[in-house]
């Protein structure tokens, strides 16, 4: 990754965000060939499984909707195998996302063609990366639940009753800690095709030194390269399924009675 000229206060040069973007996009459309190497095993197991509990869910969902009564409150028949197969579902999901995010790390930045799909699974790089990455989910989450977890918990209003007081201030609170670890985490990203490629020597704190200034530069670069292909991705399913229509679950529920 290049560096394009920053202000002289700053100890590095600026982040380029332009030429990132569309490097990201033209590498992927020059390399579709090396994507699909690193991804076409996980997409097509993942699929599978996903529609396996995808299907174990609806099933679920229209069994509930099915046992509804009137005047009485819903009961929801309790379902172990369904909740181990979603948790296994998205852990399957995010091992996926982590190995193929590697393998594009690694011909992004050291023009490695990637291996068959799935094989960088017991590679050190790929858990350095797992890593790294929950230690940033971590310092994203937890000081949100410091605050938000404890004020649900001991402030929640009672039904009927007026909140207390600090009730709001102390959700805006949870939305300002929010917003500052999402920035922290924001500006430690770089650490993740660090440890991709094999660098163990940039630690967090030179990380941190290196993308001062660079906030909006790292969190729009992420929405430049994570939404358009999210939005095209529901654009084909709507297209492939149609949307969801009400009558969908009655006739569900219908077709199992």
């Amino acid at each position: 990754m290049s560096l394009a000229e920053g202000p002289p206060e700053l100890p590095y040069p600026k982040l380029p965000f332009r030429e990132t973007v569309g490097l990201a996009y033209s590498t992927y459309f020059s390399h579709f060939t090396d994507a699909l190497r690193a991804s076409w095993l996980w997409l097509v197991v993942a699929a599978a499984f996903t529609a396996v509990a995808s299907w174990q869910q609806w099933s679920w969902m229209a069994r509930a909707v099915a046992n509804l009564k009137p005047g009485a409150p819903p009961q929801m028949p309790k379902s172990t195998e369904l909740a181990v197969l979603l948790n296994l579902d998205n852990i399957f999901l995010l091992l996926a996302g982590v190995s193929i995010a590697v393998a594009w790390h690694r011909l992004m930045i050291l023009n490695e063609q990637p291996r068959f799909s799935g094989s960088n699974i017991l590679t050190k790089d790929l858990w350095r990366y797992i890593v790294v990455a929950i230690t940033l989910f971590l310092i994203f989450v937890l000081p949100v639940a410091a605050v938000v977890l404890p004020t649900f918990y001991f402030l929640q209003p009672a039904s009927g009753s007026a909140p207390p007081a600090g009730f709001f201030a102390l959700i805006l609170l949870g939305f300002a800690v929010y917003a500052v670890g999402a920035a922290i985490a924001f500006r430690l990203t770089l650490l993740l095709p660090a440890r991709a490629i094999g660098n163990t020597d940039l630690t967090f704190r030179q990380t941190w030194t290196r993308t001062r200034g660079n906030i909006w530069r790292l969190f729009w670069g992420i929405v430049a390269t994570t939404t358009p292909p999210l939005l095209v991705g529901e654009i084909v399913f709507l297209v492939g399924f149609g949307l969801p229509r009400p009558g969908m679950a009655a006739a569900m529920i219908s077709s199992r009675k």
